[in-house]
């Protein structure tokens, strides 16, 4: 988005004061002046530039806020569209997953792998909001009361150009302040924190060979969880030399610590490594049949010797309180009850054993396949 296609509407609800906080925690400082429609600032790395803050009231008010934008976006060097959300959301934590590709330059990405995106970045908040509660290596429901609320509380921002980026904001008063666990920073700070520090943990740990590590409980380091790791699987990208960058843009109003990572990239060929460390981070436990309850995306199959049809089907399924796709083998009986709920957009129910996978996963022992009207 260019600074000429900011609408005007938008730029108008753009709080004056909300700027004057931005640009001093910006390191701009506030000139004195007589003149108390504006407010006149001058940057020490800025040698020539003023950025010029109109009061509310003036009839060009957008226009010269729209100026505003513009001046912090190449001060910044960073797209305007993310200088408009950050400070139309001052009190928020903006965190942006980046796929980034030969393909993404025209701000575009195949639908499925779109979706996955999101879904991704919404496990991978909720992943780092149960660590916070309890930093353990596997979070079997993601269902923490404080992550939950946090995760209600964050908006969906725009995408950017150069790469597809799903934008999300975190409002730093998401959570109620009389939870129970609560420190010296608001639970969604805390959570941002985590989830920088564990992705940046993860990439070190690959780029210096020192994978092993990451298995390790050290002090003042983020326990990663199994729950992160598959949050990124789902998120890694397809095309050649792309990668995927997580980003975080730290509300104004509370300044952030300077060791945590503003940025992390997360490169195509880390995603194996990822792979390995997720199936080496999951409790070691016998497989158990689960119930599955979902609808039935496609049924592929061939006729068996009697002449009827069995064979894999793909279903998108409730597990772990998350929409997850997976393959199933199903016997004749089974895939006839697959393609009367697949006609009818019904629901399917039954119980097997979840093998994780990649991006899909797979369920075996199939037993008591219904279909429910």
């Amino acid at each position: 988005m260019s600074s000429e296609a900011l609408p005007i509407d938008i730029l108008q609800l753009i709080k004056s004061q909300q700027v004057r906080a931005y640009a001093i925690a910006k390191g701009w400082q506030r000139v004195s002046q007589v003149n108390l429609d504006i407010a006149l600032f001058n940057h020490p790395k800025a040698q020539w530039d003023q950025l010029i803050v109109p009061m509310e009231g003036l009839d060009d008010y957008s226009k010269r806020m729209r100026d505003v934008v513009e001046i912090l976006a190449q001060f910044e060097s960073r797209p305007v569209a993310q200088i408009l959300n950050d400070l139309l959301t001052p009190e928020s934590d903006t965190l942006r997953y980046c796929v980034a590709s030969p393909v993404t330059g025209r701000g575009s990405i195949p639908l499925i792998e779109g979706i996955r995106l999101l879904e991704g970045a919404k496990r991978s908040i909720l992943a780092a909001a149960c660590s916070v509660v309890n930093p353990i290596v596997h979070h079997p429901r993601m269902s923490r009361a404080e992550a939950q609320q946090l995760l209600n509380a964050c908006h969906l921002g725009q995408t950017e150009r150069g790469s597809y980026a799903v934008s999300v904001s975190c409002p730093l008063r998401a959570v109620d302040q009389d939870q129970p666990l609560q420190g010296s920073e608001p639970f969604a700070r805390r959570t941002v924190s985590t989830l920088m520090r564990s992705l940046s943990r993860v990439v070190h740990s690959i780029e210096a060979d020192t994978v092993s590590s990451v298995f390790e409980v050290k002090e003042n380091q983020p326990v990663l969880s199994v729950n992160l790791c598959e949050a990124l699987l789902q998120m890694q990208p397809t095309e050649e030399d792309s990668y995927l960058d997580v980003k975080v843009s730290w509300a104004t109003t509370l300044k952030p610590l300077d060791s945590i990572p503003a940025i992390v990239r997360i490169k195509r060929e880390y995603f194996p490594i990822i792979e390995d460390i997720s199936k080496k981070l999951q409790p070691a436990k016998a497989p158990a049949a689960s119930l599955f309850v979902g609808n039935v995306d496609t049924l592929g199959g061939e006729p068996g010797a009697d002449g009827r049809m069995q064979g894999e089907a793909s279903l998108s399924v409730l597990y772990e309180e998350q929409s997850q796709l997976v393959r199933v083998d199903l016997t004749p009986d089974d895939w006839l009850t697959a393609h009367k709920a697949l006609g009818s957009n019904g629901i399917v129910k039954f119980r097997g054993i979840l093998h994780r996978g990649n991006r899909v996963h797979r369920i075996t022992n199939i037993s008591e396949f219904g279909h429910i009207q």
